[in-house]
């Protein structure tokens, strides 16, 4: 490919379409996990910032995807049984947000770096097909499948929920 071909790309970066913005031109200022994540972070909060983002990434998974996850499931039972391979690396982003947030979950102690966190959630929304979400209005109209996940209330009882009620 020569160089002036718009989709050249330089030594260290990947290669854009036209049609594909490079991820640095992408605004992800809207987009509710990016936005949460970097909420509690800036409270030094990175442990609610991963709490909030798993959930929030979830729905959009369902709407980008046209999936309709059960209530009851857990984060491990969407990363066991509700991913697709047609999802391109979606599985592998989510895998890596999913071991920081398990240890979070559940009250472990281990190393991680915020910024990695923020990372993750950036490139789930710029090289995946959650692409799409950004700069969509949450109020735009919604396809004729709604999405079904939602964070259960502490203490309802939900078969296979986890300990406190809460899938997530």
């Amino acid at each position: 490919m020569s160089p002036e071909h718009p989709a050249a790309a330089a030594p260290g970066k990947p290669a854009t379409s036209p049609e594909e913005p490079a991820t640095d031109d992408i605004d992800l200022s809207e987009v509710p996990a990016v936005v949460e994540v970097q909420r509690f972070l800036g409270r030094s909060d990175p442990g609610g910032a991963v709490r909030a983002a798993l959930p929030l990434i979830m729905v959009d998974v369902q709407r980008v995807y046209s999936l309709s996850f059960p209530i009851y499931w857990t984060a491990r039972d969407v990363l066991a049984h509700g991913l697709r391979p047609d999802m391109g690396r979606l599985p592998d982003l989510l895998f890596q947000l999913y071991s920081i947030y398990e240890p979070v979950r559940f009250g472990e102690r281990r190393d991680w770096v915020p910024g990695d966190l923020l990372g993750i959630v950036r490139r789930i929304y710029t090289e995946t097909g959650l692409r799409s979400v950004v700069g969509v209005s949450r109020d735009a109209p919604r396809r004729l499948n709604p999405t079904t996940f939602s964070v259960i209330s502490a203490g309802s009882s939900v078969p296979g929920s986890t300990a406190g009620g809460k899938p997530w």
